[in-house]
């Protein structure tokens, strides 16, 4: 029997970040702001970017910023993944972290006999 090797998805995440602590960059801000936020699947201890979701441009208050993934194939069962807020410099906030779940694939077909 071979091993199930997932199917494709892609994930969406949304990130609610205080613009107002430190502010988005911007056209004319490019140093110790927020760039973007970085996407991480820290599944089994491993860290490995995903994907990255950019600030909205000079944002200064509290916002959700939300964005998703290429698609990529995921094991059933639980994905870990870690968001950190990033700046140019480059440097990232703690993580903050979340799972998705992804279930087996639905039988084809199914047959029923009644005696």
């Amino acid at each position: 029997m071979l091993p199930d090797t997932g199917s494709s998805h892609t994930i969406t995440v949304a990130v609610v970040y205080d613009f107002s602590q430190t502010n988005a960059c911007s056209s004319t801000v490019t140093s110790g702001c927020i760039k973007q936020f970085n996407v991480y699947n820290t599944t089994g201890g491993a860290k490995t970017l995903i994907f990255s979701i950019a600030a909205p441009s000079g944002a200064a208050a509290s916002t959700t910023v939300t964005g998703t993934s290429p698609t990529m194939s995921l094991p059933v069962g639980t994905t870990s993944l870690a968001v950190t807020a990033a700046t140019p410099d480059p440097i990232e906030s703690a993580p903050a972290t979340g799972t998705v779940s992804v279930a087996p694939n639905a039988p084809t077909s199914c047959t029923v006999t009644l005696n």
